[in-house]
Protein backbone atom coordinates (compact mmCIF):
# COMPACT_ATOMS: atom_id res chain seq x y z
CA UNK A 1 0.00 0.00 0.00
CA UNK A 2 1.56 3.68 -1.12
CA UNK A 3 1.32 6.39 1.21
CA UNK A 4 0.29 9.41 -0.48
CA UNK A 5 0.92 12.61 1.26
CA UNK A 6 -1.02 15.34 1.04
CA UNK A 7 0.11 19.54 1.90
CA UNK A 8 -1.73 22.67 2.74
CA UNK A 9 -1.87 25.39 -0.17
CA UNK A 10 -1.66 29.02 0.61
CA UNK A 11 -5.81 29.73 1.16
CA UNK A 12 -5.86 26.45 3.59
CA UNK A 13 -3.21 28.12 5.66
CA UNK A 14 -4.76 31.53 5.92
CA UNK A 15 -8.33 30.48 6.62
CA UNK A 16 -7.02 27.88 9.17
CA UNK A 17 -5.08 30.20 10.83
CA UNK A 18 -7.44 33.20 11.05
CA UNK A 19 -10.37 30.83 11.88
CA UNK A 20 -8.23 29.50 15.02
CA UNK A 21 -7.26 33.01 16.02
CA UNK A 22 -11.10 33.72 16.36
CA UNK A 23 -11.75 31.13 17.77
CA UNK A 24 -9.17 31.88 20.83
CA UNK A 25 -9.98 35.59 20.97
CA UNK A 26 -13.16 34.77 22.83
CA UNK A 27 -11.57 31.94 24.93
CA UNK A 28 -9.02 34.80 26.25
CA UNK A 29 -11.35 37.43 26.53
CA UNK A 30 -14.16 35.86 28.38
CA UNK A 31 -12.52 33.98 31.01
CA UNK A 32 -15.12 30.92 30.85
CA UNK A 33 -15.01 27.23 31.22
CA UNK A 34 -17.39 26.32 28.29
CA UNK A 35 -16.13 29.30 26.16
CA UNK A 36 -13.02 27.63 26.20
CA UNK A 37 -14.61 24.15 25.85
CA UNK A 38 -16.60 25.06 22.58
CA UNK A 39 -13.49 26.76 21.46
CA UNK A 40 -11.16 23.77 21.58
CA UNK A 41 -13.35 21.24 20.43
CA UNK A 42 -14.17 23.26 17.23
CA UNK A 43 -10.66 23.26 16.42
CA UNK A 44 -9.92 19.95 17.06
CA UNK A 45 -13.30 18.24 15.71
CA UNK A 46 -12.21 20.27 12.22
CA UNK A 47 -8.61 19.10 12.94
CA UNK A 48 -10.09 15.66 13.17
CA UNK A 49 -11.98 15.43 9.81
CA UNK A 50 -9.21 16.66 7.50
CA UNK A 51 -7.26 14.71 5.46
CA UNK A 52 -3.97 13.47 6.26
CA UNK A 53 -3.12 10.80 3.48
CA UNK A 54 -4.57 8.87 0.74
CA UNK A 55 -3.23 4.77 0.20
CA UNK A 56 -5.21 1.50 -1.76
CA UNK A 57 -6.58 -1.30 -0.68
CA UNK A 58 -9.24 -3.43 -1.54
CA UNK A 59 -10.01 -1.85 -4.65
CA UNK A 60 -10.51 1.41 -2.75
CA UNK A 61 -9.02 4.81 -2.39
CA UNK A 62 -8.54 5.29 1.65
CA UNK A 63 -8.63 8.72 2.71
CA UNK A 64 -6.52 8.93 6.35
CA UNK A 65 -8.65 10.75 9.11
CA UNK A 66 -8.13 10.90 12.52
CA UNK A 67 -11.85 10.67 13.15
CA UNK A 68 -11.90 7.48 10.67
CA UNK A 69 -10.41 6.51 7.92
CA UNK A 70 -12.86 6.66 4.24
CA UNK A 71 -12.70 3.74 1.66
CA UNK A 72 -14.36 5.35 -2.03
CA UNK A 73 -14.29 2.06 -4.25
CA UNK A 74 -13.41 2.24 -7.46
CA UNK A 75 -15.61 -0.37 -9.17
CA UNK A 76 -17.17 0.93 -12.49
CA UNK A 77 -14.41 3.41 -12.63
CA UNK A 78 -15.48 5.95 -15.38
CA UNK A 79 -13.27 8.79 -15.25
CA UNK A 80 -9.71 9.97 -13.38
CA UNK A 81 -8.26 12.88 -14.32
CA UNK A 82 -6.52 16.10 -12.73
CA UNK A 83 -8.97 18.77 -12.00
CA UNK A 84 -9.01 22.12 -13.91
CA UNK A 85 -10.55 25.49 -13.34
CA UNK A 86 -13.77 24.75 -15.13
CA UNK A 87 -14.48 22.14 -12.49
CA UNK A 88 -14.25 24.51 -9.64
CA UNK A 89 -16.23 27.30 -10.90
CA UNK A 90 -20.04 27.85 -9.41
CA UNK A 91 -18.87 26.14 -6.14
CA UNK A 92 -21.54 26.22 -3.41
CA UNK A 93 -20.91 24.58 -0.16
CA UNK A 94 -23.58 22.18 0.77
CA UNK A 95 -21.73 21.18 4.29
CA UNK A 96 -18.23 20.47 5.41
CA UNK A 97 -14.94 22.77 5.32
CA UNK A 98 -14.51 25.37 3.25
CA UNK A 99 -10.63 25.73 4.06
CA UNK A 100 -10.46 25.62 7.75
CA UNK A 101 -7.63 22.75 7.86
CA UNK A 102 -8.81 21.54 3.94
CA UNK A 103 -11.83 21.18 2.32
CA UNK A 104 -14.10 18.56 2.90
CA UNK A 105 -17.47 17.77 2.62
CA UNK A 106 -20.34 17.95 0.18
CA UNK A 107 -20.26 20.41 -2.65
CA UNK A 108 -21.73 21.56 -5.91
CA UNK A 109 -20.15 22.86 -8.75
CA UNK A 110 -21.31 23.83 -12.27
CA UNK A 111 -19.56 21.34 -13.80
CA UNK A 112 -19.10 18.19 -11.61
CA UNK A 113 -22.87 18.85 -9.92
CA UNK A 114 -23.32 17.24 -6.40
CA UNK A 115 -19.66 15.62 -5.34
CA UNK A 116 -17.37 15.09 -2.30
CA UNK A 117 -14.05 16.70 -1.56
CA UNK A 118 -11.40 15.19 0.36
CA UNK A 119 -8.87 18.23 -0.88
CA UNK A 120 -6.05 20.11 1.43
CA UNK A 121 -4.42 22.03 -1.71
CA UNK A 122 -6.98 22.84 -4.90
CA UNK A 123 -3.97 22.76 -7.16
CA UNK A 124 -3.39 19.46 -6.77
CA UNK A 125 -6.82 18.50 -6.71
CA UNK A 126 -7.86 14.99 -8.94
CA UNK A 127 -11.57 14.24 -10.29
CA UNK A 128 -12.68 10.48 -9.49
CA UNK A 129 -15.81 9.40 -11.31
CA UNK A 130 -17.66 6.06 -10.55
CA UNK A 131 -21.21 5.74 -11.81
CA UNK A 132 -22.51 6.18 -7.80
CA UNK A 133 -20.54 9.59 -6.97
CA UNK A 134 -17.58 12.22 -7.81
CA UNK A 135 -14.93 12.48 -5.35
CA UNK A 136 -12.02 15.31 -5.32
CA UNK A 137 -8.41 13.93 -4.20
CA UNK A 138 -5.60 16.11 -3.74
CA UNK A 139 -2.40 14.17 -3.42
CA UNK A 140 1.20 15.91 -3.44
CA UNK A 141 2.31 13.63 -6.37
CA UNK A 142 -0.57 13.62 -8.98
CA UNK A 143 0.38 11.90 -11.53
CA UNK A 144 1.34 8.92 -9.77
CA UNK A 145 -1.70 8.71 -7.75
CA UNK A 146 -3.57 9.10 -11.31
CA UNK A 147 -1.77 6.05 -12.52
CA UNK A 148 -2.69 3.76 -9.54
CA UNK A 149 -6.52 4.95 -9.39
CA UNK A 150 -6.49 3.94 -13.57
CA UNK A 151 -4.53 0.63 -12.93
CA UNK A 152 -7.98 -0.69 -11.19
CA UNK A 153 -9.82 -0.23 -14.67
CA UNK A 154 -7.28 0.19 -17.68
CA UNK A 155 -9.97 0.77 -19.91
CA UNK A 156 -10.63 4.61 -18.48
CA UNK A 157 -9.04 7.08 -21.41
CA UNK A 158 -6.45 9.29 -20.11
CA UNK A 159 -7.73 13.12 -20.69
CA UNK A 160 -5.41 15.06 -22.06
CA UNK A 161 -3.90 17.33 -19.51
CA UNK A 162 -3.64 21.01 -20.80
CA UNK A 163 -0.59 22.98 -21.36
CA UNK A 164 1.70 23.79 -17.65
CA UNK A 165 1.66 27.33 -18.45
CA UNK A 166 -2.22 27.01 -19.11
CA UNK A 167 -2.94 25.45 -16.11
CA UNK A 168 -1.24 27.63 -14.04
CA UNK A 169 -3.07 30.42 -15.36
CA UNK A 170 -6.22 28.65 -15.09
CA UNK A 171 -5.88 27.69 -11.23
CA UNK A 172 -4.74 31.46 -10.94
CA UNK A 173 -8.03 33.01 -12.24
CA UNK A 174 -9.95 30.06 -10.55
CA UNK A 175 -8.29 30.58 -7.01
CA UNK A 176 -9.58 34.73 -6.85
CA UNK A 177 -12.88 33.53 -5.11
CA UNK A 178 -10.79 31.75 -2.08
CA UNK A 179 -8.07 34.55 -2.23
CA UNK A 180 -11.21 37.30 -1.53
CA UNK A 181 -12.86 34.57 1.03
CA UNK A 182 -9.21 35.06 2.99
CA UNK A 183 -9.09 38.77 2.99
CA UNK A 184 -12.49 38.84 3.86
CA UNK A 185 -11.79 36.69 6.91
CA UNK A 186 -8.93 38.13 7.37
CA UNK A 187 -10.57 41.70 7.47
CA UNK A 188 -12.98 40.13 10.28
CA UNK A 189 -10.83 38.99 12.11
CA UNK A 190 -9.11 42.45 12.56
CA UNK A 191 -12.46 43.42 13.30
CA UNK A 192 -12.88 41.40 15.83
CA UNK A 193 -9.58 41.54 17.53
CA UNK A 194 -9.90 45.55 17.72
CA UNK A 195 -13.66 45.10 19.16
CA UNK A 196 -12.50 42.87 21.45
CA UNK A 197 -9.61 44.56 22.55
CA UNK A 198 -11.39 48.16 22.64
CA UNK A 199 -14.85 46.85 24.19
CA UNK A 200 -15.60 49.86 26.32
CA UNK A 201 -18.75 49.83 27.21
CA UNK A 202 -18.29 52.48 29.88
CA UNK A 203 -19.33 51.90 33.97
CA UNK A 204 -22.68 49.36 33.70
CA UNK A 205 -25.81 50.50 35.27
CA UNK A 206 -27.70 49.74 38.39
CA UNK A 207 -30.78 49.56 39.75
CA UNK A 208 -30.88 51.11 43.49
CA UNK A 209 -34.17 49.48 45.64
CA UNK A 210 -33.92 48.82 49.53
CA UNK A 211 -33.57 45.52 49.25
CA UNK A 212 -30.96 45.01 47.22
CA UNK A 213 -28.66 46.28 43.98
CA UNK A 214 -28.56 44.80 40.50
CA UNK A 215 -25.69 45.55 38.64
CA UNK A 216 -26.58 44.84 34.89
CA UNK A 217 -23.09 44.29 33.13
CA UNK A 218 -23.68 42.27 29.58
CA UNK A 219 -21.80 39.48 30.70
CA UNK A 220 -22.06 39.07 34.44
CA UNK A 221 -24.57 40.66 36.35
CA UNK A 222 -25.29 40.52 39.58
CA UNK A 223 -27.90 41.21 42.13
CA UNK A 224 -26.06 42.29 45.51
CA UNK A 225 -28.91 41.93 48.65
CA UNK A 226 -28.71 44.36 50.93
CA UNK A 227 -28.45 42.35 53.98
CA UNK A 228 -25.61 40.65 52.32
CA UNK A 229 -23.34 43.59 52.80
CA UNK A 230 -21.90 45.43 55.32
CA UNK A 231 -23.78 48.79 54.87
CA UNK A 232 -21.66 51.06 57.22
CA UNK A 233 -18.25 50.24 55.98
CA UNK A 234 -19.27 50.91 51.95
CA UNK A 235 -16.57 53.15 50.94
CA UNK A 236 -14.81 54.99 47.71
CA UNK A 237 -11.38 52.82 47.12
CA UNK A 238 -8.77 54.93 45.36
CA UNK A 239 -6.18 52.24 43.78
CA UNK A 240 -3.74 55.25 44.58
CA UNK A 241 -4.34 55.04 48.40
CA UNK A 242 -5.53 51.84 48.59
CA UNK A 243 -3.25 49.37 46.82
CA UNK A 244 -4.14 46.44 47.87
CA UNK A 245 -7.66 46.23 46.10
CA UNK A 246 -5.84 46.87 42.44
CA UNK A 247 -6.98 43.84 40.27
CA UNK A 248 -3.79 41.62 39.75
CA UNK A 249 -5.58 38.33 37.97
CA UNK A 250 -8.89 37.24 36.47
CA UNK A 251 -10.40 34.25 37.45
CA UNK A 252 -13.61 34.29 35.82
CA UNK A 253 -14.32 37.11 33.86
CA UNK A 254 -14.05 39.19 30.54
CA UNK A 255 -10.79 41.94 31.01
CA UNK A 256 -10.19 44.07 27.62
CA UNK A 257 -8.23 46.91 27.55
CA UNK A 258 -11.13 49.66 28.93
CA UNK A 259 -13.16 46.87 30.44
CA UNK A 260 -13.32 44.33 33.27
CA UNK A 261 -16.31 42.48 34.80
CA UNK A 262 -16.82 38.90 36.80
CA UNK A 263 -14.22 37.87 39.01
CA UNK A 264 -10.73 39.15 40.05
CA UNK A 265 -8.41 38.84 42.46
CA UNK A 266 -6.54 41.52 44.15
CA UNK A 267 -3.44 42.24 45.57
CA UNK A 268 -4.82 41.74 49.23
CA UNK A 269 -5.60 37.98 47.91
CA UNK A 270 -9.22 38.41 47.85
CA UNK A 271 -11.12 36.68 44.81
CA UNK A 272 -13.79 39.71 44.19
CA UNK A 273 -16.64 41.00 41.71
CA UNK A 274 -15.24 43.30 39.47
CA UNK A 275 -17.22 45.80 37.65
CA UNK A 276 -14.56 48.65 36.17
CA UNK A 277 -13.74 50.37 32.86
CA UNK A 278 -10.61 53.24 33.14
CA UNK A 279 -11.36 54.67 36.33
CA UNK A 280 -8.88 54.04 39.51
CA UNK A 281 -12.04 55.15 42.08
CA UNK A 282 -14.43 52.14 42.36
CA UNK A 283 -16.94 51.79 44.96
CA UNK A 284 -16.59 48.96 47.57
CA UNK A 285 -19.54 46.72 48.95
CA UNK A 286 -17.93 44.17 51.64
CA UNK A 287 -19.83 41.85 52.71
CA UNK A 288 -21.18 40.08 56.03
CA UNK A 289 -19.10 36.82 56.80
CA UNK A 290 -17.09 35.00 54.04
CA UNK A 291 -19.11 36.41 50.37
CA UNK A 292 -17.17 38.12 47.91
CA UNK A 293 -16.76 42.04 47.92
CA UNK A 294 -17.99 43.96 45.40
CA UNK A 295 -16.04 46.32 43.52
CA UNK A 296 -18.05 48.37 41.13
CA UNK A 297 -17.29 51.97 38.94
CA UNK A 298 -20.17 54.56 39.06
CA UNK A 299 -20.13 57.81 37.56
CA UNK A 300 -19.40 59.33 40.98
CA UNK A 301 -18.66 57.38 43.97
CA UNK A 302 -19.76 59.80 46.69
CA UNK A 303 -22.50 60.48 45.68
CA UNK A 304 -23.44 56.83 45.39
CA UNK A 305 -22.15 55.85 49.04
CA UNK A 306 -24.58 58.76 50.16
CA UNK A 307 -27.21 56.70 47.98
CA UNK A 308 -26.63 53.68 48.46
CA UNK A 309 -26.47 54.33 52.49
CA UNK A 310 -30.05 56.07 52.50
CA UNK A 311 -31.43 53.18 51.18
CA UNK A 312 -29.82 50.84 52.91
CA UNK A 313 -30.52 52.83 56.27
CA UNK A 314 -33.38 50.75 57.60
CA UNK A 315 -31.11 47.15 56.92
CA UNK A 316 -28.31 48.98 59.11
CA UNK A 317 -30.70 49.73 62.08
CA UNK A 318 -32.17 46.65 61.87
CA UNK A 319 -29.18 44.57 62.01
CA UNK A 320 -30.22 42.68 59.12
Amino acid sequence: MDEFSVSYDRTTKVVTAVACALLALPAAAVHNLAVRIVAILTVLVSFAYSVRSYNFADGSIVVKRFIGNVRVPLQELQEARAATADDFRGCVRLWGSGGMFGYYGWFRTSRLGRCKWYLTDRSQAVVVRTETQTVLFSPDERDRFLERVRGYAPTVAIVPQEPLLSTLRSYSSADWPGRVAALAVGALALVLVGGVFLYAPGPPSYSLTPQALTIHDSFFPVTVPASAVDVSHIRVIDFAQDPAWRPTSRTNGIGTLHYHAGWFRVANGEKVRLYRGDSQRLVLLPPKGAAAPVLCEVKDPEQFVQSIKREWAGVTRSGG
